[in-house]
């Protein structure tokens, strides 16, 4: 039996951990972006050095969640945390391109394996009625992109680029001290299998949270570059544009937490299109600074309500001793919206498309995998999509 004091300790610890994690998350996006633009470096090398760690980390989510469900999480939480913070610091130590990929390879696999082992630890043992407890757990995880995407800015701005990474270092090792003290131990005695049997089962929510983040991805990316270089913005302004992201991302999912349940919930996902599309629309047609706040704005707004609906699903459909493999095969969704999120635009670019036209491509994807799947309800598939 698993005790509420239990399932409340790790969600609110998780959440603890979680925003350390988007903070670090949020530096190594923006830092390391910032870095690469001063180096003066092509924008085909420039996306690739952004998505070149999410290749490996792919191959790694399905056994990690599985030996999470095994092992339990804390031994990884420890030893991605000291990785992902030491390879993240030492990609600013060097302009030598191999090196920079090699510690970049690192920093995002241990990054990306910490970040879902997080919500592994986090939402393991929620079941019943779970919208409320993981709008709370993303909710206040979520808020660490606020701290994360406010100090780079107004620090490169006043003391440059390297001492950032200097920063980095010292606040990642008051992380892994604080996971050390914190996190709960759990063992299951179960064996440990990788998880690709699961895709059969989840390949709707890995590709429609491949298109939500990518959304993200492709306007961190783009746009930051598109600001720094062309716009001639400073980088606390691009700062401040990701946190109104942020904050629509955080109190969607709060909000829509208190609120939501199975009946309602299948208005979700329609929703989230439809903000999507939105954001799309104004960043082709934007040509004002708070245009771009209406975009971060709407793109946040839609990544809440597609994770209550997703987790929430996850939660009452899966036991507590597959979460780690379910949950860990999902993380496939971060890695795919990365590598999508900076190489669609490129290919934009190579057709001489403009590159934030390259937006709709994610929306339109999450419509045409919504319509499949209600298609396949009228016909009779009900099972996992008795949720829409």
């Amino acid at each position: 039996m698993i005790f509420l004091d239990e399932v409340k300790s790790r969600v609110l610890s998780g959440a603890g951990f979680g925003f350390f994690q988007t903070m670090f998350m949020a530096f190594a996006l923006l830092v390391p972006t910032m870095y690469f633009s001063s180096l003066d470096i092509s924008i085909v090398v420039y996306a690739f050095l952004l998505s070149i760690g999410d290749v490996f980390s792919f191959i790694m989510k399905p056994i990690l969640g599985a030996l999470t469900d095994r092992h339990g999480e804390r031994r990884f939480l420890l030893f991605g945390g000291l990785a992902f913070i030491f390879c993240l610091f030492l990609v600013g130590q060097t302009t030598d391109i191999f090196l920079i990929t090699i510690f970049k390879i690192i920093s995002g696999v241990a990054s990306a394996l910490v970040f879902v082992t997080i919500i592994i630890y986090s939402l393991r043992y929620v079941k019943d009625e779970p919208e409320n407890k993981i709008g709370i757990f993303n909710g206040l995880s979520n808020l660490g992109w606020i701290v994360g995407l406010l100090i780079p800015g107004m620090f490169v701005d006043s003391f440059g680029i390297s001492p950032a990474f200097y920063l980095i270092l010292v606040v990642g090792i008051i992380w892994v001290v604080f996971m050390f003290k914190f996190a709960r131990k759990y063992e299951s005695g179960e064996s440990a299998k990788p998880s690709f049997a699961f895709v059969k089962r989840i390949w709707k929510f890995i590709l429609l949270k491949t298109m939500d983040l990518a959304m993200f991805s492709a306007f961190i990316f783009f746009f930051t570059r598109y600001a720094l270089k062309d716009l001639g913005l400073p980088g606390s302004t691009v700062s401040f544009i990701v946190i109104a992201e942020v904050l629509l991302f955080s109190g969607t999912n709060f909000l829509i937490g208190r609120v939501s349940n199975r009946r309602i919930r299948k208005y979700w996902l329609p929703l989230a299109i439809i903000l999507h599309l939105g954001a799309a629309t104004a960043m082709v047609f934007g040509t004002e600074i708070s245009h771009y706040y209406i975009v971060g704005m709407l793109i946040g707004a839609a990544g809440g309500f597609v994770d209550i609906w997703m987790y929430s699903h996850i939660s009452e459909n899966f036991g507590y001793l597959e979460k780690g493999k379910v949950l860990g095969t999902l993380g496939w969704s971060h890695d795919l919206s990365t590598i999508i999120g900076a190489q669609v635009p490129i290919l934009f670019i190579a057709f001489g498309f403009g590159t934030f036209t390259a937006l709709y491509v994610f929306p339109v994807i999450m419509a045409i995998t919504y319509i499949f799947m209600k298609l396949f309800k009228r016909r009779g598939y009900s099972g996992y999509y008795s949720y829409l």
